[in-house]
């Protein structure tokens, strides 16, 4: 995977999580940056890069990623940033970076609040329900009705389309080698807990998705090997674990287990 450096920090973005940097880079453009947080295993920043992975072959939406490089010098000589960021902090690793898209803001729940006028300023509404499927699988704990982690990119029809972000909190935060295959959101951590969502189920065909599931695991797993070997070079800690996260996402009986769980959830 490509790695760009940052040239100059333009803000620190202030949230309970990672509180990440808003930084302009080399190729010209900007990134949202998140550091590790720990110095052992992090998968926390292997989740991040996995994910937006594995949403590209479920043909879900989602920044660009690269590496980030945050010389140490630049966190030392900013007095705006808070004690979460360390010059310490930069010297070693590289940062997860998420291509920051100016076309793009984030989804209120009061845009979801209804599916007529939703389904008026949106290209695709099912999308919503894709998204959801995928952090059953994931076991993404971040994205709920409380804290949805969408965004809505503006596109040349004037529609809107989903894009999904932040995915530190996937597989239920826990290092790969504790995830078991009851790992499951509770109901109500889950898009799919809204009403707009069961309001859309309705008007789909539950075939046309469950083939949707299946190839979109498929896809997956057919590249997974290289992806992970093109990032493993940053998380040398993490590697050993990686095998244990492979068993968990192609396991076919969880899998089906997933989707039952899915069309439960939309009844």
């Amino acid at each position: 995977m490509e790695i760009v450096n940052a040239i100059t920090i333009l803000e620190e973005i202030h949230t309970t999580g990672h509180s990440p940097l808003k930084v302009q880079c080399d190729d010209g453009h900007i990134y949202i940056v998140k550091k590790r947080k720990h110095f052992q295993t992090d998968t926390e920043m292997v989740s991040e890069f996995l994910c937006n992975y594995l949403c590209r072959q479920w043909g879900i939406k989602t920044p660009e990623c690269k590496f980030v490089s945050v010389p140490s010098e630049l966190v030392l000589h900013d007095s705006n940033l808070s004690n979460r960021h360390k010059a310490k902090h930069y010297e070693h690793y590289l940062c997860f970076g998420s291509q920051f898209m100016p076309d793009a803001i984030d989804v209120e729940l009061t845009d979801l609040s209804y599916v007529k006028g939703s389904r008026s300023i949106y290209n695709d509404m099912t999308e919503l329900l894709k998204i959801g499927l995928f952090d059953l699988w994931v076991v993404n704990i971040d994205r709920k009705p409380t804290n949805l982690n969408l965004m809505k990119q503006i596109m040349p029809n004037s529609k809107f389309d989903f894009v999904a972000i932040d995915h530190a909190y996937a597989f239920d935060t826990l290092r790969y080698d504790q995830l078991t295959k009851d790992l499951e959101l509770s109901t109500n951590e889950s898009i799919l807990y809204l009403d707009v969502a069961i309001s859309i189920y309705k008007g789909i065909l539950p075939d046309d998705i469950e083939t949707y599931f299946w190839a979109s695991i498929d896809n997956c797993e057919e590249g997974i090997n290289d992806f992970l070997d093109g990032i493993a070079h940053n998380f040398e800690e993490e590697r050993e674990f990686f095998s244990h996260v492979l068993r968990f996402l192609f396991d076919n009986d969880r899998n089906g287990t997933i989707f039952a769980d899915f069309l439960t959830r939309l009844k």
